[in-house]
């Protein structure tokens, strides 16, 4: 469950009130069949390569968050999955006579992120200030940092990609405040050219 603080103004006083949400029911509404949430988590508190594989985030227990940066911005994504995939360039040479090819990895391609999640706004209004922060980092020239207990495992220590799409998809009668989302970014390495005379 995730716990949502709303502050209400009325007249001269402020109060807040809090409003569940159920992550398994949000996620099964807007990806259907596609993941399957544990009633409970039974992880231990462990990080990888300095990044928690739980963190609290509004008084709830969020696995494997996702958190963007870009300049002095951060974009935190506790209402997200991730999916690591890579290619290889390989060489394949045939040999007469023999059956199959000879394999020879010529390179190691970038690895790929694809990451699915819903913006959930915790004033029960249209979630717009985290649409615009993740449009304006697919829209940056700046390096863009991502971090994740599972992606820092396939990134070197600066933990930089490049963002190559965004998707909004289409919500019917929906609630306004859940805005589901996903983008696709690349490992982008960083080397050193050294020119020699």
């Amino acid at each position: 469950m995730f716990v949502a603080h709303i502050a209400r103004r009325r007249k001269n006083c402020i109060t807040m009130s809090s409003h569940l949400i159920n992550l398994k029911d949000v996620f099964r509404e807007y990806f259907p069949n596609k993941y399957h949430v544990e009633e409970k988590s039974e992880t231990q508190d462990f990080t990888t390569l300095g990044t928690p594989v739980k963190e609290e985030m509004l008084g709830t227990e969020v696995f494997l968050p996702v958190r963007l940066r870009c300049g002095k911005d951060e974009l935190a994504t506790p209402c997200a999955t991730m999916r690591v995939t890579g290619q290889k360039t390989i060489v394949r040479t045939a040999i007469s006579e023999r059956c199959g090819t000879v394999k020879e990895q010529f390179s190691v391609g970038d690895y790929e992120f694809s990451v699915n999640g819903v913006f959930i706004s915790s004033d029960r209004t249209f979630p717009d200030k985290d649409i615009l922060k993740l449009k304006t980092f697919f829209e940056s020239t700046e390096p863009v940092y991502l971090h994740n207990a599972l992606s820092n495992l396939f990134l070197d220590s600066s933990c930089r990609v490049c963002i190559t799409a965004v998707d909004f998809p289409e919500v019917q009668g929906k609630t306004i405040r859940h805005r589901p989302f996903s983008f696709t970014c690349e490992s982008d390495f960083v080397n050193t050219l050294i020119i020699s005379n």
